[in-house]
């Protein structure tokens, strides 16, 4: 029988759900590849005139290609959001890097994968009724988007500058 101590253990999951969290972005990206213009495009859009004009060139196969991407993204989002969550709580160096701040870098990743999930709400909603949403849930979603996005770079950064001051 193997004797697996439970940091092993630990390590083997973060980096099982590291390999998931990159297949599904993998998957998303392939599955979404022919749609021009790119999903992030209609992500940054503020207002239902911008929506629509990506909606107009995606004409109803991109529209039902973007409707099933959200197959992946859900599980996505999830993954990314864990997985930033746990990466963050295990920087090394508990004397240089202090837990508020691995605290902090990994909310940003939680918070991110909850924007990401309204944001998909959102953008499911505005696809899924021919009813026409104001104009102002268009900027919500918009800028739901954006913070995700600065919340996931904010991520990146932070957590590369705390692995550097660990290894220093």
């Amino acid at each position: 029988m193997h004797d697996v101590s439970p940091l092993k253990f630990r390590k083997v999951h973060i980096r099982t759900l590291g390999v998931v969290t990159c297949t599904l972005f993998v998957a998303m990206a392939i599955h979404a590849a022919p749609l021009q213009p790119s999903i992030p495009t209609i992500q940054f859009t503020f207002s239902a005139t911008a929506f629509g004009t990506v909606l107009e060139r995606w004409q109803p196969a991109g529209i039902e290609r973007f409707r099933w991407h959200f197959a992946i993204d859900f599980p996505f989002l999830m993954a990314y959001g864990l997985y930033g969550y746990l990466l963050a709580m295990r920087i090394p160096g508990a004397l240089k890097v202090r837990y508020s701040s691995k605290h902090a870098l990994s909310c940003t990743a939680v918070v991110a994968a909850l924007l990401d999930a309204t944001e998909n709400a959102m953008h499911l909603s505005f696809i899924s009724t021919a009813a026409r949403w104001p104009d102002w849930l268009y900027a919500v979603a918009g800028v739901v988007s954006t913070l995700k996005w600065l919340l996931i770079g904010l991520f990146g950064v932070g957590y590369v500058y705390s692995r550097l001051r660990t290894a220093g």
